[in-house]
């Protein structure tokens, strides 16, 4: 079926949607997963060993590929309400919320 605008698309059953996988899952160390889950609300975790150069000019690709392992990372901790933020030094800190 065409479209009289740019778009042209078919429509098909359902079950042949095909897919690929969206990429490479992120692996997170077990040890950090189990650091997370005893931080309670109002308290702030600082991971030096993750720090990052803000000077480089990959800067903001590595803070998105950095805050997306830690947000895997507190979802399976348990932690729903949470923020991530990095020190004027390039270091992530991951604050507890209630």
């Amino acid at each position: 079926m065409a479209n009289s605008n740019s778009w042209d698309f078919e429509i098909i059953d359902a079950k042949q949607v095909t897919r690929v996988s969206r990429g490479r899952k992120s692996n997170v160390d077990p040890r950090l997963i189990e650091g997370l889950r005893t931080l309670t609300a109002g308290k702030a975790v600082r991971l030096p060993q993750q720090a990052l150069d803000p000077k480089s000019p990959d800067y903001r690709k590595d803070k998105a590929r950095v805050s997306a392992s830690l947000r895997s990372a507190c979802r399976s901790a348990g932690h729903q309400n949470f923020s991530i933020e990095f020190s004027p030094e390039g270091v992530p800190q991951i604050t507890i919320k209630k």
